[in-house]
């Protein structure tokens, strides 16, 4: 019986963390200067599912590929590829998201700048993958990121659960 539920209560939870957006405040100081701070609602619990999703989908179509050798298999390369690109542009979006969710929490603070640095590898790979040639280095260099903001984010005490969506 909860099976059957399941979904429905999984898009619920995404529904209500989706419509809990940010707000933009601009302040303008006495000496003239204007500042924008960002702040997003439930930064943390948006962060862990953007990043789920993007690590959980990078390491399923992406990585695991990689080791497996399915990029060189002259009869499966092409689809492979076709689906790791595809993989590869959702990954990207949902990194750009969970960047958003961190860079408006205070704890999450330390995992910007590879977050960022993360986004700019995974451009390059799937620009790479588009075009029907894996960048294999930038595969492992996107993997050991991703081990980083791991390790980083736990540390601040938001464990990242991988999850992946279905191509």
């Amino acid at each position: 019986m909860i099976r059957r539920f399941l979904p429905l209560l999984v898009v619920a939870a995404v529904l209500v963390v989706a419509g809990c957006g940010s707000k933009t405040i601009t302040t303008t100081a006495a000496n003239g200067q204007v500042s924008t701070h960002t702040t997003v609602h439930f930064a943390k619990t948006k962060f862990l599912l953007h990043a789920g999703l993007a690590f959980g989908t990078f390491h399923r179509y992406i990585y695991a590929p990689l080791k497996a050798g399915d990029f060189s298999h002259p009869l499966q390369h092409k689809a492979v590829v076709a689906k790791a690109a595809l993989a590869g542009a959702f990954v990207y979006h949902e990194v750009k998201l969970a960047l958003t969710d961190a860079q408006g929490s205070a704890i999450l603070s330390k995992v910007v700048s590879p977050l960022t640095a993360l986004g700019a590898t995974l451009a390059a790979v799937v620009l790479a993958l588009k075009h029907g040639h894996p960048n294999l280095s930038g595969i492992s260099s996107a993997n050991g990121a991703i081990s980083s903001i791991k390790s980083s984010s736990s540390s601040a005490g938001a464990n990242i659960t991988e999850h992946s969506s279905s191509f």
